[in-house]
């Protein structure tokens, strides 16, 4: 039973309507308008938390593996045109049609009062679970060594779990609301710099714990994770949505993810 795998007694949103889930989505659209970043800690119950564990470590055994380097190009794809700079992605992923309905991993992501509390706090309307099978929800691990560099994301609202963490390393680094309005180039490059030289000092880093849920705005901040320096491995996963109830990822996404595009 979800109740068994989500707090509902910690984070009530089971019926949006109660005053208590009202209070929480006005908190998470507050934290959102002022650093970008929204952390509801131990919202999966200890117990659910080391299933998922486990069931997120069997299958990244085999995950399907990528390192490469963001480039220009890939970095204005994600709507920063000034984007210059190359940085390191290096982890493993696998698809969400691995995972056995069953588990933890998948009844939460398919539990719909938790879409509609995303979407509230989002302020999306209407908004569905991506009809993906395998990027809509997925996991990624990073062992030590891996990292996910510096960057921004296509667009706000990302929604990630934590499975497992490192004991060193694998930290999420951000730079609250660091991308100017400004269109013009150099004040953004200017931004990027700062951030990636040490030179920007709001930059924060969070140690999610297990069972911590975080909605993002990561295309306003730039953001990582910092390299694993020790395990266990750090394994995330990724829920995708989107205003469309049909949407799915382009072929050459699902290659990069995972190897294969079915």
């Amino acid at each position: 039973m979800i109740e068994d795998i989500i707090d509902l007694d910690r984070y009530p949103i089971a019926d949006l309507a109660s005053p208590a889930a009202q209070a929480l989505v006005a908190r998470g659209r507050a934290q959102l308008a002022d650093d970008g970043c929204f952390l509801l800690e131990s919202f999966i119950r200890p117990e659910a938390a080391e299933r998922m564990a486990q069931d997120a470590c069997d299958l990244v055994t085999d995950g399907h593996p990528q390192t490469r380097l963001r480039d220009r190009e890939e970095g204005r794809r994600s709507g920063c045109f000034a984007w210059h700079r190359d940085t390191r992605v290096s982890m493993r992923c696998v698809g969400g049609d691995r995972m056995a309905s069953e588990s933890p991993l998948q009844q939460v992501y398919q539990w719909d009062p938790l879409t509609r509390f995303i979407g509230a706090v989002l302020e999306r309307d209407p908004f569905y679970r991506s009809a993906d099978p395998m990027v809509g929800n997925m996991l990624g691990a990073h062992r030590i060594g891996d990292e996910l560099d510096w960057h921004y994301d296509p667009n706000d609202g990302v929604v990630t779990l934590m499975v497992q963490r490192s004991v060193s390393g694998g930290r999420f680094a951000f730079a609250p609301m660091n991308r100017p309005d400004d269109p013009n180039e150099e004040v953004q490059r200017e931004a990027i710099d700062a951030v990636m030289s040490g030179q920007w000092t709001g930059v924060r880093e969070v140690d999610q714990m297990p069972g911590t849920l975080t909605l993002f705005n990561g295309n306003r901040s730039l953001h990582r994770v910092t390299p694993v320096e020790a395990g266990p491995e750090r394994i995330m996963l990724l829920l995708s949505y989107d205003s469309r109830p049909d949407q799915i990822f382009r072929d050459d996404i699902r290659n990069d993810f995972f190897g294969r595009a079915s």
